[in-house]
């Protein structure tokens, strides 16, 4: 087994944080988050160092450049269109190797409009959707209610409540220019698709492996909560002290259906250029193809099942503990930078 020293750069929520700062920390991980990844670091044989990801991170990196032998980020980013591919920048100027995706590919899987025009360039499904700079713009006529409203560059589900699917264009303007107001962004807004919602998670990089399929469910929802998985629904319904478990893992589907998802995860990530996990949303429209909804390159990876992280119940259902999760990771990303023991 190869032993390298690991340094897992990453975004912590504040100690404390209020009711009305959770959505905009929602992208964060907990302190137990971020321990429980460098215990399963260490327990893989390797020394780990915790950086955040804050303006003393260049210079912590660069003061320990020669002590480091990868990055396992994790990390947010702070602020713009662009902050989650700050390691990696930080990483390729000081010539250190790191695990998951290029700064181009964090970059462009964070902007929803960017990722879906790469994914229809390649023939891959996502639904038809319009980017709106103003709520002034005129709404493209071809396209069909109802509409869900997101802001261009957010995760974990921030900023799509359950007010962001729309029936009609006044309701449409109102929320379009809200959303755009308080997130200081463009919004994209799509064609909403009824059908199942399923998530893939996607470990390595030359040989990919498709973990087993997740299913994402929604009737235990009360009256009035739409089907889709909004931020209510991902941070308030969905929670370890619920009584319904909403995630089905593997995903009860026929083997037609399986192949189907599983090439379009594997398409999808390999036309992103992907690397090491990722998670890809997905999605089937009203024929039942499957529809990529987003793609997640820097994965939630919480290890308390009764957290529904997605990716770690998929190499649950694998069979996989936490602690070889992380080690495929690390694996993948050891071999793609041919590290080698000292």
């Amino acid at each position: 087994m190869i032993t390298i020293r690991v340094v897992l750069t990453c975004s912590r929520k504040p100690d404390n944080i209020r009711e009305e700062e959770k959505e905009k920390y929602a992208e964060f991980d907990s302190r137990e988050t971020i321990n429980d990844l460098a215990k399963a670091i260490g327990d893989n044989g390797h020394s780990v160092l915790i950086f955040d990801a804050d303006e003393n991170l260049f210079e912590n990196l660069k003061k320990r450049k020669s002590r480091i032998d990868l990055v396992f980020n994790v990390a947010e980013g702070m602020r713009g269109e662009y902050r989650e591919s700050l390691v990696q920048i930080y990483c390729e100027i000081l010539g250190i190797p790191y695990h998951g995706p290029s700064p181009l590919t964090a970059a462009i899987t964070l902007n929803k409009a960017l990722t879906k025009d790469i994914l229809i360039s390649y023939g891959i499904p996502t639904p038809k959707y319009q980017l709106f700079n103003s709520a002034e713009e005129e709404i493209d006529s071809s396209l069909r209610f109802p509409l869900l409203v997101k802001p261009l560059l957010e995760g974990s589900s921030k900023g799509i409540f359950n007010k962001s699917l729309i029936n009609n264009a006044n309701d449409l303007k109102k929320i379009v220019k809200k959303t755009i107001k308080d997130y200081n962004e463009p919004v994209i807004v799509e064609e909403f698709l009824n059908g199942r919602e399923f998530t893939v998670a996607v470990i390595g990089y030359e040989n990919p492996i498709v973990l087993p399929i997740v299913e994402i469910t929604f009737d235990y929802l009360p009256k009035g909560m739409h089907h889709m998985d909004s931020y209510e629904v991902k941070w308030i319904y969905d929670n370890p002290n619920s009584k319904i478990d909403p995630v089905i893992c593997p995903a009860r589907i026929g083997k037609q259906l399986e192949k189907k998802i599983k090439e379009t995860a594997l398409k999808t990530f390999k036309v992103l250029d992907c690397k090491d996990w990722t998670r890809i949303d997905m999605r089937l429209d009203k024929k039942g193809v499957p529809n990529v909804l987003e793609v997640n390159a820097l994965p939630g990876f919480m290890k308390d099942p009764r957290e529904n992280s997605r990716l770690p119940k998929a190499a649950y259902a694998a069979g996989w503990s936490y602690e070889k999760l992380i080690r495929e990771v690390l694996n993948s990303a050891i071999k793609r930078w041919n590290l080698r023991q000292d």
